[in-house]
């Protein structure tokens, strides 16, 4: 249950001074209470209600079938995050989940290079209890559309190049 944490990525120096002058900020944090409270929750949701885990897992199972089946590369995932792979760079990558946002409803992260090879794009979906089959048929349908748009070159180029919203 991610909740709070950070990283910081910098020349050697500038990661001494930050350990030499933030020393009552780095490991020495609790977390809020909110987010503690929430958390404990949230387990006894699970504990108490062990047909949202089965759910969940349903429309996981759904949606990551349904991609194999339409030939998406996915790697090896053994979560309900759901990496879809394509080829691409940052500018694709970018403009192709404003198109899946504003257009589809979908929301998606993105994962580029340097943490997977140049050339490609991972879109990273989390579905959750919630969802529906409905929704895992739906974006399988809108991820099949949004490939052929890649492949036919219609995420190159800027966001300002391109007319990503519909009218």
């Amino acid at each position: 249950m991610a909740s709070i944490g950070g990283v910081v990525c910098s020349e050697p120096e500038i990661i001494d001074h930050l350990k030499c002058n933030m020393r009552s900020q780095i490991f020495a944090k609790s977390l809020p209470v909110a987010l503690v409270v929430g958390n404990q929750k949230r387990l006894d949701l699970i504990k108490a209600h062990p047909e949202y885990r089965e759910h969940l897992w349903e429309i996981v199972n759904a949606l990551q079938d349904g991609f194999r089946a339409e030939g998406f590369n996915m790697g090896a995932t053994e979560s309900p995050v759901t990496p879809v792979y394509f080829e691409g760079g940052v500018n694709e990558a970018t403009n192709v989940v404003i198109d899946l946002r504003e257009n589809y409803g979908i929301f998606c992260s993105i994962v580029t290079y340097p943490v997977i090879p140049k050339g490609q794009l991972m879109l990273r979906i989390i579905p959750t209890a919630s969802h529906t089959l409905d929704h895992v048929k739906r974006t399988i349908e809108v991820f099949k559309e949004v490939k052929k748009k890649l492949d036919a070159g219609h995420y190159q180029g800027s966001i300002q190049d391109m007319n990503v919203f519909k009218s």
